[in-house]
């Protein structure tokens, strides 16, 4: 894959650990304002719903930020301020930076042979708070987040505005995540080949290439 100078990655549950820095925010948040653990699963599906609808364009972030926990609050009959518990939560999430065991060592390992970029569907404020925490803005050539740009994955306009941004082609970029529906559906959608990476060894016949480590991912970049 020599042709290939730009790696767009993703970030979350692609080289940042989302599920651990979630899980460690929420279980601050639920701590202090009282609410029982056994009612995760009511935030979590009211959450996918919330971003669901923000892929789609059909919520701003702004909205999904706080929306997700009126949802949540409404749900399980609490009297909390949504916009308190959303504010708590945010500021969490931005203070828990948390890597994927091996990512530093692949970043360091590629950043020597190709131009990497960041392409990410998340909060900005929080997003930036956790790439500075991680100290991996370093990697990066570009960062390129939803909301800054006015565009989500898999929306075609956000990977034109890379590409512009970049001032490149799409034959020249590999879009690397693990979301079916922002990663690789948006690299369908600009016309861009792609790696799904997924840890426990799921397949896409959606991606170009579908790799379950680092190893694997390195090795198919280097073939």
């Amino acid at each position: 894959m020599k042709n290939k100078k730009y790696l767009l990655f993703d970030a979350d549950n692609t080289l940042y650990d989302f599920s651990a820095t979630e899980k460690l925010a929420l279980s601050k948040v639920f701590e202090e304002f009282g609410i029982p653990a056994d009612l995760l699963p009511v935030y979590h599906e009211g959450n996918r719903k919330c971003w669901e609808m923000y892929e789609k364009g059909e919520m701003t972030l702004e909205k999904l930020e706080n929306e997700r926990f009126h949802i949540f609050l409404k749900a399980i009959g609490s009297n909390e301020d949504p916009d308190l518990v959303g504010s708590a939560y945010s500021r969490y999430l931005g203070e828990a930076g948390i890597m994927i065991d091996g990512a530093i060592d692949l970043l360091e390992r590629l950043e020597k042979e190709y131009f990497l970029c960041l392409i990410t569907n998340g909060i900005a404020n929080i997003q930036r708070e956790r790439i500075r925490r991680t100290d991996t803005a370093r990697f990066f050539r570009k960062i390129f987040i939803s909301q800054e740009i006015g565009y989500a994955k898999p929306d075609k306009r956000f990977f034109d505005y890379v590409l512009t941004s970049l001032g490149t082609d799409k034959e020249s970029c590999i879009v690397i995540g693990d979301s079916l529906t922002s990663d690789i559906q948006g690299a369908l959608n600009a016309g861009i080949e792609s790696v799904y990476i997924s840890f426990d060894g799921k397949q896409s016949d959606k991606a170009t290439w579908t790799v379950s480590s680092y190893d694997e991912l390195v090795r198919l970049l280097e073939d």
